[in-house]
């Protein structure tokens, strides 16, 4: 039997080929990072690299084993990856559609409605690890500062950081003081009283502010909080309302789920304080495995939200991990 060479689609293991570098980018975002792909590529015992990945993306030639890589990976064929030369006859092809669009449109509405009608609102971003919730929150402020938007992007924080830690950075920054002090700066206690004092703040918000990063004064825990519950939300009307204008506010708080008690009973009060202003909170909150469970006391559902869930990272179905398998098989030895 002879095989017509010229009308093969195999190609040799060691040619070189150019892929379609928006297919490529597409299928590598609905799994994460280059990081994340990597560490999968080694759980699999296969020869991938981040640097190949990168070099693949930026659209030089990679070899054709590459190809086949990334073609066993994703579970798709060989010729979908490959960027075939142009035919002058057909139609140009159209790019793949980027994964975050939906997502991206219905932020971006968001901070322009918050924007022209001067209401504040809330976009409430949950998923699981990996779905891309830090990157959109990402996009958000840096949609929302191309409009003019003041942003603040802020941590919820973790197990092992101080309980006013996510509070303390958004008086900071209200203050315009979250930037490392200078040389021969004076104390930020100090700092934070002559701020205050520029923006007329009643001396009991004051002591609020400065008992954020110093020692709390002699009041009642619950009068404490509270104290500097109305001063977050003082500050934030005097951000918004800067130079006798309503200059729009968003502020993201990533991982809320790890919110303590001492923030959620903050926000709880703050958020709905503060959405007759041009203010725009923006969440992501990490979802677990099991039945749903909202961060401590952030109660959202009374509130003009918009809520995105993200879709987990795609996964290929009917088909073992075989770094997983290894894994099993080690432990078990």
């Amino acid at each position: 039997m002879t095989l017509n060479c010229a009308s093969s689609p195999i190609q040799p293991f060691d040619a070189r080929v150019m892929l379609d570098v928006h297919n490529l980018k597409a299928l590598r975002l609905r799994r994460g990072g280059r990081e994340v792909l990597s560490e999968q590529f080694q759980e699999r015992r296969q020869c991938l690299t981040r640097a190949a990945i990168k070099r693949a993306e930026s659209g030089r030639t990679v070899p054709y084993r590459t190809v086949r890589h990334l073609a066993a990976f994703y579970g798709i064929g060989v010729e979908s990856l490959i960027d075939a030369a142009p035919d002058h006859q057909a139609p140009p092809a159209r790019p793949a559609p980027d994964p975050w669009d939906v997502e991206r449109l219905q932020c971006r509405a968001v901070i322009d409605a918050v924007h022209a009608v001067g209401q504040g609102r809330v976009i409430d971003v949950q998923g699981v690890a990996g779905a891309g919730k830090s990157h959109l929150l990402a996009f958000g402020a840096s949609d929302a500062r191309a409009r003019g938007y003041v942003c603040v992007v802020l941590d919820g924080g973790s197990a092992g950081q101080p309980a006013a830690h996510t509070a303390t950075s958004l008086m900071l920054a209200l203050l315009g003081l979250d930037r490392p002090a200078a040389p021969g700066d004076a104390p930020l206690a100090d700092r934070i009283r002559e701020r205050c004092a520029a923006l007329a703040l009643p001396p009991v918000h004051v002591d609020a502010c400065v008992s954020l990063i110093d020692d709390v004064p002699e009041w009642p825990l619950p009068a404490t909080q509270l104290l500097q519950t109305a001063a977050l939300c003082a500050l934030i009307q005097h951000r918004v309302q800067h130079n006798g204008g309503n200059q729009p506010l968003l502020i993201c708080i990533d991982d809320l789920q790890c919110a303590d008690w001492q923030l959620a009973m903050i926000l709880n009060v703050a958020v709905p304080a503060t959405l007759d202003y041009p203010v725009l909170w923006m969440f992501a909150t990490r979802l677990e495995p099991g039945p749903m469970r909202r961060p401590l006391g952030v109660r959202m559902d009374a509130l003009a939200r918009t809520t995105l869930h993200l879709a987990p990272p795609a996964t290929r179905a009917g088909r073992a991990d075989a770094g997983g398998v290894h894994r099993l098989d080690r432990s078990s030895a």
